[in-house]
């Protein structure tokens, strides 16, 4: 089994991407994950394809990640080169790359449907300011629930167990 990486390239953060979770609860309880089993704000914006792939993801930075995720051009170009964690270890940072996911975002106005995507650019200013290992700590208390430790996601208003709210995210308001 592989293991967990909640970092990405880009820096949106992998351990609260509903995918991911509920992948993760499944092997914990030693269920399949099902679409149904995903908020609906999440699945039912996600391109069509991406609708019939497995929910299986390790994380960005692994070998298993999302079928949506696989594409992603920002994480092909970073693993293709040696030593980069973020897109802030790159040189030619903020390449075109960069520019053509922030134009499309705004452009296709993909952020209205994944509001999780307007975190990319605070993220990345903390891990710059700060370092990753600093951002992930905070991440990690920012998606998880105040009350009972449950993983928290993207789009759950609550905590699937103890029904608290975690702390509001300020970057974007999706739970």
């Amino acid at each position: 089994m592989s293991e967990f990486r909640y970092d990405s390239y880009c820096g949106l953060y992998c351990g609260a991407c509903d995918i991911l979770v509920a992948y993760k609860n499944g092997l914990e309880t030693g269920t399949t994950p099902q679409w149904s089993d995903l908020p609906p704000e999440f699945a039912n914006n996600l391109p069509f394809n991406a609708q019939k792939a497995e929910i299986k993801c390790y994380g960005c930075k692994t070998d298993t990640v999302f079928a949506g995720c696989s594409k992603c051009f920002i994480r092909k170009c970073a693993r293709k080169k040696v030593g980069i964690e973020t897109c802030l270890d790159c040189e030619r940072y903020p390449c075109y790359r960069v520019k053509i996911m922030a134009f499309a975002k705004k452009l296709l106005k993909i952020e209205t449907k994944l509001p999780h995507l307007k975190a990319i650019a605070s993220n990345i200013e903390v891990i710059k300011n700060n370092g990753v290992q600093f951002w992930l700590e905070e991440q990690q208390r920012k998606w998880q629930c105040p009350h009972c430790g449950k993983r928290l996601s993207w789009y759950r208003a609550s905590c699937p167990d103890c029904n608290s709210h975690g702390e509001q995210p300020d970057s974007f308001s999706v739970r």
